[in-house]
């Protein structure tokens, strides 16, 4: 059975939602004349190549690496739910913990709108770890949060520039968590209502920061330990090709003592174990992933970025806690069910990392590369729900100009479905080492980012898709190093849905795979375009 999540359809009803007030600003603040601004005079990133770029001109010497994890959980007031409706009505008893008057919902995202948040089971929280060698220096950040939009991924990096924290890039990724407060706007109390409150997005951004400071300051001189393993009982494809990434991997930072510093972990699967039924907000598996990590390394931070998602790669459909005679004892959303592939997953990792196939570099180098660009979104639903104010993100003229706000009220959906409006975003390259880490801004289908065995692509071309005879994308693993070890986040510095190969986009009968409801990654996609654009976008960064 599919999640119970929103379709972008859901969002036409968004046109009387109230507009938010302006997010994200103009430049940065003043970072010396010396360093490579952080975004342009329209308020888009700007491109980097690290060493060799203004103000990271060399990366020599050793690396030095620092982690720091800072809560991000929102405050929950509590209330009686006389009616046994999930909802606060009036005349209902409440906590009013900020003294306001009122009661203040937290709407959970990922599944349905109107799910009020009514406990905190674990906290959620903003996690970073730093990497500096000579002149480059790099901030990694992950939030266990449904995702995070490019705008408020500027507003850490100014915020970070601000504090005198001088990171050349720094990568916001969110571990698309669908128990978590809602980010992107569209899980509010009704289709109609946006579920973002400024004043947490204030929040997310000076803990992340605060995140960044600690880690920064602890940073010692490391050596990096990096392994690989598989734990295919705990993740499911549910749609077809069934492709599914499924190296988790874990980088070991360890100082001169050998003492762990802390562990960065990357491995693709939907953190929604605990399903639409759940009220407590939590990190689902991640929170048992990282528990069971720093219990067998304590005082190391482990952080973990998501890898590829779409498809969908998910627990759904996986057999939970299986008995002696292969029957599943704990069933999805559980908690059970998310320790069982948190804790699964982590010991999968220390398992490699203990074991005899290790990949060491005493000396490890350090290399960024960022590749900002301007894609059209052509899905209705969504640019209603962006021009409505529900989704709150900064569009651009397609040439390059921001839109500002009074320009708003004059932009149809038209303009947006005809690529006259745009929306900026950005695709990076970190390399440590022998490891190379690509990020894409949404949920991108395996197919494109792993190649198979003899070089080819995975991707199909199913009769009955919209576009047939169109070009399979290059893999995206194609163009990283060719000797690296290879590896993906997803959801990173923006939240554009799912990037669907572009010869498997179907939204029109007859289906492929003859499948008449297949649509859901194509409903909670920008566009058709999202993936031919991205992957096109890696080729251009890689470019020598």
């Amino acid at each position: 059975m599919r999640p119970l999540r929103p379709s972008f359809a859901f969002l036409f009803a968004s046109l009387l939602a109230p507009t938010l007030a302006g997010c994200g600003g103009d430049e940065s603040p003043p970072e010396g004349p010396a360093r490579t601004p952080i975004a342009d005079d329209q308020g888009k990133a700007t491109n980097l190549s690290c060493p060799g770029a203004a103000g990271c001109e060399k990366a020599e010497g050793d690396l030095f690496v620092g982690a720091s994890a800072q809560k991000i959980t929102p405050t929950i007031e509590t209330w009686t739910d006389t009616n046994e409706n999930g909802q606060r009505d009036e005349g209902e008893a409440y906590e009013d913990a900020n003294g306001n008057g009122k009661w203040d919902g937290i709407w959970l995202a990922g599944f349905s709108n109107g799910r009020a948040a009514t406990g905190v089971h674990d906290d959620v929280w903003a996690r970073a770890v730093v990497l500096e060698q000579g002149d480059v220096s790099v901030g990694m950040v992950s939030l266990d949060l449904v995702g995070y939009f490019q705008q408020y991924v500027l507003d850490i990096r100014r915020a970070a520039s601000a504090e005198g924290l001088d990171f050349d890039h720094i990568l916001v990724a969110s571990t698309h968590v669908h128990e978590a407060r809602d980010t992107m706007g569209m899980w509010g109390r009704d289709p109609s209502t946006t579920g973002i409150d400024p004043a947490y997005m204030d929040h997310i951004v000076k803990q992340a920061v605060l995140a960044l400071k600690e880690a920064k300051a602890g940073q010692k001189k490391a050596k990096l330990v990096a392994a690989q393993a598989e734990a295919p009982e705990l993740v499911n494809d549910t749609r077809r090709p069934f492709v599914i990434d499924q190296n988790i991997t874990t980088l070991q930072f360890r100082d001169e003592s050998d003492a762990v510093l802390t562990n960065v972990v990357f491995w693709g699967n939907h953190p929604e174990a605990l399903g639409s039924d759940n009220t407590l907000v939590t990190s689902d598996y991640p929170h048992f992933l990282r528990e069971t990590m720093e219990a067998k390394w304590p005082g190391a931070p482990t952080v973990f970025f998501n890898g590829p998602l779409g498809g969908l790669t998910t627990t759904i459909g996986i057999v939970g806690c299986p008995d002696f005679s292969g029957m599943e004892t704990c069933k999805q959303g559980t908690w059970e069910r998310a320790e069982y592939v948190g804790k699964g997953a982590a010991e999968a990792a220390i398992a490699a990392l203990e074991g005899a196939n290790t990949t060491k570099d005493e000396a490890p180098s350090l290399e960024v590369h960022r590749r900002s660009f301007l894609m059209p979104a052509t899905n209705t639903s969504l640019a209603i729900a962006v021009l409505s104010g529900l989704m709150p993100r900064e569009i651009y003229w397609s040439d390059g100009k921001r839109v500002v706000e009074e320009e708003r009220p004059g932009i149809g959906v038209g303009l947006l479905l005809n690529g006259d409006v745009v929306i900026a975003t950005e695709v990076n390259g970190i390399h440590i080492g022998p490891v190379a880490i690509a990020t894409v801004p949404g949920e991108l289908y395996t197919e494109l980012w792993l190649q198979k065995p003899d070089g080819s692509s995975y991707i199909e071309q199913p009769e009955g898709a919209d576009y047939p005879d169109a070009v399979p994308e290059t893999p995206i693993q194609a163009v990283l190093p060719k000797d690296s070890m290879k590896v993906m986040v997803n959801n990173a510095n923006d939240a554009v849905g799912y990037i669907i190969p572009l010869p498997q986009w179907d939204v029109l009968p007859p289906y492929d795979y003859g499948d008449n409801d297949n649509e859901y990654g194509e409903e909670n996609s920008s566009g058709y375009q999202a993936a031919p654009m991205i992957t096109s976008e890696f080729g251009k960064m890689y470019e020598k």
